[in-house]
């Protein structure tokens, strides 16, 4: 007899078909992030952006329907579930975005206190993000949550060479993105910039001005600042590489050519900027002392190790506040906060990870528009992104340029939620997931929280598919995730840590999975109602409801196992299976 995942791989096959046409073909494309050196070779011209929709009334702000609600949530959260989709219509949008960003209605979920409640010896790197993503399920600050996600994708770290003595330190920094997720830019940049963790990842932490001396053996030795992070502060995390305007399209000089935002010596002098900060508490006299496993307090600035020459950075912007590396620093990312560019740069991506990949500049103008107004407040910036016209109207079903892959860790949350997974920690507090490559998804889900190989992520903004003839097709950040092998990957860990775990019994101490609750589909099943069963997983699954071609494939396959004598709870798992590989539940519209 043909075994339930013989269906669900097949689906999963044909969904990755489905999954490249549905977004302009396969392949790849080299990211102008990743690949242009400042100053040098200026990216592809990006395709015609697609128009933006033709004008229409301004929508309610009140979904009347569950799919309209659930694709606002699915933007929105870790996933609709049945509770949420009903707040949504009962208050609204703008009231429920108010509700997620009012502290003492929804409360900050916090990491590291959990971390730190565990013993070192007990710890693994799986913990924290255990911990993380058991909250993205259960936890009431979807918004902010969702939000830290994104910063975390943005403002990259990574724990790879981190020991379980520190998983405090990053944890810390994984709340400080949440806590700082509607506040203003400013605020959260210079905050990244001074957590340890980044200055240990990008190597300014105890960065000090030039000097030369002689060693012992009567060799020069020239000590320069470390650079890493002054570059990747502009490239990737406020200003990018090519001045910008407002839509986000590219400035051109009188030539026709990309005007670059830096040169090396803006870099230089960035870094001149950034020396002087070192472990908290540390003063001259210990300045290169290592901090504590876990401090994760502000980097000290020490006057003595600080560049207190002037410094020329972008756009005429003199730095000249002596050795005070504090001045100094404030100086450098109030220019950052202000420069035109930034709010473009960082507002793309933000609506490339809530609603779609290919904005249209008339968009992406409106959401800058927000940030200059509300001076950086990114509170506001996701509320202008959630509420924009193209975030609300639906697009038309022969629109291939909008939407989004859903990162995979969004995937398994989604499916957590829609099924009201229950967990029960083990007896000694920790968050233990027993299943297949439950120990690091960077593999199995290609993906992991805080846990990407290098700065650029696990998945570029600039990346595009690959159009006819080779050309650059659409951007599709997260199908840089994707090819034939990582897409069955993908899926057959979402089964081993999902659906292969639909039981009828609460879970315990020892069950090494969220448990799905399979009840309500395996009555429809039992009633042989299988339009019902699939009904009924549309909202929470695909959101906007399933295409007329998709519904119909679920339908007739419950058909066809109950008509060779399958029994309920295989059409309920042979359902999910294959509603998990299709285009309606990866492509989020």
């Amino acid at each position: 007899m043909e075994s339930v995942m013989t269906h669900a791989r097949a689906g999963a096959t044909v969904g990755l078909l489905f999954l490249l046409a549905a977004c302009g073909g396969g392949g790849g494309g080299e990211s102008a992030i990743g690949s242009a050196a400042p100053g040098g070779t200026p990216p592809a011209p990006a395709p015609a952006p697609a128009p933006a929709p033709a004008p229409t009334p301004t929508p309610s702000d009140k979904p009347a329907t569950d799919a309209e609600a659930a694709r606002f949530l699915a933007q929105a959260t870790f996933g609709p579930t049945t509770e949420s989709i009903a707040r949504v219509k009962a208050i609204g949008y703008r009231a429920w975005l108010d509700e997620q960003m009012d502290t003492s209605r929804t409360p900050v979920t916090l990491v590291e206190p959990h971390i730190l409640s565990i013993p070192v010896a007990s710890l693994s790197y799986a913990e924290r993000r255990n911990y993380w993503l058991w909250q993205t399920v259960v936890g009431k600050d979807q918004l902010r949550m969702r939000m830290g996600m994104a910063l975390s994708e943005i403002f990259v770290v990574s724990d790879r060479d981190y020991n379980t003595a520190n998983f405090g330190r990053i944890s810390n920094y994984q709340d400080m993105l949440a806590s700082s997720a509607f506040g203003t830019y400013r605020e959260a940049i210079e905050k990244v910039t001074r957590h340890p963790s980044m200055g240990l990842y990008l190597s300014h932490l105890a960065n000090q001005k030039a000097v030369s001396y002689r060693n012992g053996q009567g060799v020069t030795i020239n000590v320069v600042p470390d650079e890493n992070y002054a570059r990747e502060l502009m490239q990737l995390f406020s200003i990018g590489l090519f001045e910008r305007n407002p839509d986000f399209s590219l400035k051109t000089d009188a030539a026709g050519q990309p005007i670059p935002t830096y040169d090396q010596a803006v870099v230089s002098a960035m870094a001149r900027v950034l020396t002087g900060w070192t472990w908290y508490g540390n003063t001259e006299s210990n300045y290169w002392k290592w901090g504590a496993d876990n401090e994760a307090r502000p980097m000290t600035c020490v006057p003595r190790y600080h560049d207190d020459q002037p410094k020329a950075i972008f756009r005429g912007v003199v730095i000249n506040e002596g050795n005070d590396c504090s001045k100094s620093l404030a100086r450098m990312l109030d220019a950052l906060s202000a420069h035109p560019n930034t709010a473009p740069f960082i507002s793309r991506q933000l609506i490339q990870r809530f609603v779609t990949s290919n904005p249209s500049p008339a968009y992406i103008a409106r959401v800058s528009d927000a940030w200059d107004k509300s001076g950086g407040n990114l509170g506001s910036v996701i509320k202008a992104i959630l509420l924009d016209t193209e975030a609300r109207t639906p697009p038309a079903a022969d629109n291939a340029t909008y939407g989004k892959a859903r990162e995979p860790l969004v995937q398994l949350a989604t499916l957590w939620r829609a099924f009201d997974a229950k967990y029960v920690p083990r007896s000694d507090g920790q968050y233990y997931f027993n299943f297949n490559a439950a120990w690091d998804f960077s593999t199995s889900l290609a993906q992991d929280s805080l846990r990407s190989p290098s700065v650029f992520n696990f998945f570029e903004p600039d990346y595009r598919l690959q159009a006819s003839g080779g050309a650059q097709g659409i951007y599709a950040p997260e199908f840089q995730l994707y090819n034939e092998a990582t897409f069955v990957s993908i899926f057959n860990q979402l089964c081993d840590a999902g659906c292969n775990n639909f039981k009828a019994d609460a879970p315990t101490a020892n069950t090494g999975a969220p448990v799905l609750d399979i009840k309500p589909l395996l009555a429809l099943a039992e009633a042989g109602n299988h339009a019902a069963m699939v009904d009924a997983i549309a909202p929470l699954l695909f959101s906007n409801g399933a295409s007329t071609e998709t519904r119909a494939a679920l339908v007739k396959l419950m058909d066809d196992l109950k008509a060779q004598g399958r029994n309920s709870d295989e059409r309920v798992r042979s359902l999910v299976q294959l509603a998990l590989a299709s285009p309606d539940f990866v492509i989020q519209r």
